[in-house]
């Protein structure tokens, strides 16, 4: 490793996908934490490489035009946001770019138009995992999101990108803890918000007493929270009152379903954006009563019972069984016949010798690792009409788009850009690939 060096003064040229400045310095390429492109900026060297090293921008000589004050205090700190320093409008252009640059690279052929969908950039996370740790040395329990890059916990009273029900009591969580028996053993809180409430999922690495739960309870009751203990994994976060504790929903208005879900399942953060991918997604497709829908990676059944509203029967195919369980009621509990659901390993070997069927449109929505081999299969043996692509990372996103506009013989007709995580690097996107005549 290099010597430190004495801070310098540097222009910053560019920025990363991960929202760090770029500037190059004697030969050698830097990334400036705190920087943004245009800025001349005092670099403070934090580590570095034979080819690249990390700075933090100690100072602003001068700042960008698209430069704003955060509106929170920890920022900078805080590993939950990256970009509250660059004004909301520039935010989505920059992910657009993300996306763009990545299917350019990967030889895929953009349309002009890239639609754009946002929704207010504050209060909007209804799901996250926040961080509990004691620390005598800093006044006790610390609760809050893990710094940047590091695994210290960032101690946060107020967070502005949050639901607000968790916002109002982020503050009074660490002293709660502390009041505990076990201040020590409680390493994190699941938050969980859904349209009829909002509960808190309290890790315990050793047993709760009475005196504990009582503790929680009266906690629970006076900032109208639901609280679950978790002991061990997911499957073991219950209510501390299982038989008056309501089970969470959200709303897919346009569609008139509610979709119900267990505070360890997976729903997108943002759901007013999620409703208008949902939206988006079922008027590219634009299924009609004789269709038949695949929806890969179908999860609760968020994309597949806005489908059956419109198709003739959707099959949602997901690796997780509880998953598969919970979307099967979610049909029933809103009255959808016309939906069935599939336990899969999509991304197994196995996956190259299943047989899916005749289907005229297919979805897929996977995880950051993306559909590759899962493609292949619909490609060959199932060659849809339309197929619609959602994405939460712009690499696979791209990587996928080039099998399918290669050898999978489809066109990339539509694309959109969703900024579900304001404030944040993270990227969500859905295209439209078109089978080529």
């Amino acid at each position: 490793m290099p010597k430190p060096r004495e801070p310098f003064e540097a222009r910053i040229e560019g920025f990363t996908h991960d929202g760090r400045g770029v500037t190059r310095v004697g030969g050698k390429v830097w990334f400036v934490e705190g920087a943004l492109p245009d800025e001349r900026v005092v670099v403070r060297p934090v580590r570095g490489t034979r080819s690249y090293s990390l700075g933090v921008a100690e100072s602003i000589l001068e700042p960008s035009v698209s430069r704003v004050t955060p509106r929170c205090a920890a920022f900078g700190v805080c590993g939950g946001c990256a970009l509250q320093h660059l004004e909301y409008p520039k935010q989505l252009s920059f992910k657009k770019t993300n996306v763009v640059e990545n299917l350019e690279v990967a030889g895929v052929t953009v349309p002009e138009e890239i639609l754009e969908l946002q929704a207010r950039p504050w209060a909007y996370r209804r799901r996250a995992r926040l961080g509990a740790r004691m620390v005598p040395k800093k006044g006790g329990v610390l609760v809050g999101f893990r710094e940047r890059r590091k695994s210290f916990i960032t101690p946060l009273a107020s967070c502005p990108v949050i639901h607000p029900s968790v916002d109002q009591v982020l503050g009074k969580i660490a002293g709660l803890i502390s009041q505990l028996t076990i201040p020590d053993r409680i390493p994190q809180i699941e938050v969980a918000a859904g349209e009829n409430g909002t509960a808190l999922v309290f890790r315990h690495l050793s047993p709760l007493t009475e005196g504990d739960r009582r503790m929680l309870r009266g906690f629970g009751a006076e900032e109208q929270l639901l609280i679950y203990t978790q002991e061990k994994g997911p499957e073991t976060a219950v209510p501390l009152d299982p038989g008056t504790t309501p089970e969470l929903f959200y709303t897919l208005k346009a569609f008139d379903l509610d979709i119900w879900f267990s505070v360890t399942h997976f729903i997108q953060v943002n759901g007013a954006v999620n409703e208008l991918i949902v939206e988006l997604a079922v008027d590219w497709l634009a299924p009609r009563e004789d269709s038949q829908v695949l929806d890969l990676f179908c999860g609760l059944g968020n994309f597949s019972l806005a489908l059956a509203r419109r198709a003739g029967r959707v099959l949602g195919i997901e690796g997780d069984s509880s998953l598969v369980k919970k979307a099967g009621e979610n049909a029933a509990a809103n009255g959808v016949a016309n939906a069935e659901f599939q336990a899969r390993d999509l991304f197994s070997d196995a996956v190259a010798d299943w047989n899916p069927g005749a289907f005229s449109h297919v979805l897929v929505d996977p995880p950051r690792s993306g559909a590759i081999e899962a493609l292949k299969t619909i490609c060959t043996k199932v060659a849809p009409d339309a197929l619609v692509y959602v994405s939460c990372n712009p690499a696979t996103l791209a990587r996928d788009a080039a099998y399918l506009t290669g050898p999978g013989g489809y066109q990339l007709t539509n694309l959109a850009v969703a900024d579900m995580f304001p404030h944040t690097t993270h990227v969500e996107s859905a295209a439209l690939f078109v089978r080529a005549a």
